[in-house]
């Protein structure tokens, strides 16, 4: 006796649109960050006047005062600024994701012969543009809103204490800021790499998460483990884990990390999952 294949919806992927607009919107708050640290920067010296292009000269004291005290205390109004720009990326770039991919996941369960009003009797929290999300989803969304907002001020902070780095860097034969600002501008292509993998990291989480938690407010709680391969590398667990059923809950057993994952949930993952449908939802 043959058992019955479950049926399955296909597998979705994160929206590469409000990808790509991410990884813009992340870099101008970054570039931001660090074009307004220089330019106060440059006014303060200006206004003391520290020699910044001097060649030859020993290391000036009142410059390294201000580099390890005034950068600090600037450093925190500056990261203030870095905080509010990211909110607003963060609010903008989650309702997206979760506008989108629960777009295409409804199309997805339709397609698999779901009825459109099975889905919004059970998905009825608007969040953006008369999309609207299951309550399971929608209590996620302010959580992952801050959550994003905090990643882009960590890095936000990461830049300039690599700015501090520079300026000490540079101290020890006076500030040059032509040297620091052509240093900076070398590092755009890798800036530029930083905010694409982010994106990718992120959207790939959160595009997984809204998923199960969308299905889960449709009783369904089993998934297919469907392995995306990485631009130049894959890892074998997961090649191992395509095809496998996993609970939303618990996800696959990784030797690597030993410890249960779920596609999407580690670094750079770009796995994905099918919907095993209950034969319920089709009675």
């Amino acid at each position: 006796m043959s058992v019955k294949k479950p049926r399955t919806a296909r597998a979705v992927s994160a929206n590469q649109g409000v990808q790509k607009e991410y990884a813009a919107r992340l870099r101008k708050v970054l570039a931001l960050v660090i074009r307004e640290a220089l330019s106060e920067i440059k006014a303060d010296f200006a206004r003391a006047g520290m020699a910044q292009d001097a060649a030859n000269t020993p290391p000036d004291t009142s410059i390294q005062d201000y580099i390890n005290g005034r950068f600090t205390e600037n450093m925190a109004r500056w990261l203030v600024h870095a905080t509010q720009r990211a909110k607003d990326v963060s609010r903008w770039y989650c309702r997206e994701v979760y506008r989108t991919t629960t777009n295409a996941q409804k199309k997805a369960l339709i397609a698999a012969g779901m009825s459109k009003k099975a889905i919004d009797m059970r998905w009825g929290i608007p969040v953006l543009k008369r999309q609207y999300i299951s309550p399971t989803a929608a209590k996620n969304l302010e959580s992952d809103i801050q959550a994003n907002t905090e990643l882009i001020t960590k890095m936000a902070a990461q830049d300039l204490e690599r700015l501090q780095s520079l300026m000490n860097e540079s101290a020890k034969r006076n500030v040059n800021f032509s040297d620091i600002e052509s240093v900076l501008k070398a590092s755009e292509g890798f800036d530029e790499a930083r905010a694409k993998r982010v994106a990718l990291d992120q959207t790939n989480k959160l595009n997984q998460q809204i998923q199960r938690n969308n299905a889960k407010d449709l009783g369904i709680t089993k998934f297919i483990w469907v392995h995306i391969p990485g631009k130049y590398t894959s890892r074998h667990t997961h090649i191992a884990m395509n095809g496998k059923t996993f609970e939303a809950d618990k996800g696959l057993w990784d030797e690597d990390v030993e410890d249960f994952v779920l596609p999407g949930e580690l670094p750079y993952c770009r796995c994905q999952s099918r919907m095993i449908l209950p034969e319920e939802l089709f009675e």
